[in-house]
């Protein structure tokens, strides 16, 4: 489709371009033939190239019977259109060589987009298990402060309780502290 698709708006841009400017010229409610074209000489190059140069012979219908196209010798080829031929050609062939290098640059722009974006999708992941490794670790220091600080009241309570047991004369109680 790379290749056909230049070829084919060329075509149709060469061929637009041409009626578009006779459109343009001709008045739209005219129902006669141009005077050009009854005398058989018009200035349009396509028109020039698809009319018989010569008007004494008649020109033979294509029949497809079969047979394969066999492409004439250069010397037997009229060289004004082997010239046009070959400056249409050459157009095409720079056009699709211009829409070839198109989209190897838009390709490989968005290949070096998609990279970018999959670093910064690859990033953002890091950071957000990072994040969540850190709450998770915060999470955990959080329960065991609050299981420390829990032991740490009852300890201070039991001695709390231990010395006033001391103080009024139970002596298991008192001793040195653990």
């Amino acid at each position: 489709m790379t290749v056909t698709t230049p070829v084919t708006l060329a075509l149709a841009a060469l061929l637009m371009t041409a009626g578009t400017g006779h459109a343009q010229k001709t008045d739209p409610r005219a129902t006669q033939v141009p005077v050009q074209a009854q005398n058989g000489s018009t200035s349009d190059p396509v028109d020039r190239l698809l009319s018989p140069t010569d008007a004494a012979t008649p020109a033979v219908p294509a029949v497809n019977d079969g047979e394969a196209y066999h492409r004439a010798d250069d010397a037997q080829q009229d060289p004004a259109e082997l010239r046009t031929t070959r400056a249409l050609n050459d157009e095409i062939a720079s056009r699709n060589q211009l829409a070839e290098n198109q989209e190897r640059a838009d390709r490989e722009a968005y290949e070096l987009e998609r990279a970018r974006y999959q670093a910064t999708v690859d990033q953002a992941t890091r950071d957000r298990l990072a994040y969540e490794e850190a709450a998770r670790q915060a999470e955990a220091a959080r329960r065991q402060w609050e299981l420390d600080r829990d032991a740490a009241e009852r300890a201070r309570g039991q001695y709390a309780a231990d010395l006033l047991a001391c103080r009024a004369g139970d002596r298991s109680r008192c001793g040195s502290p653990k």
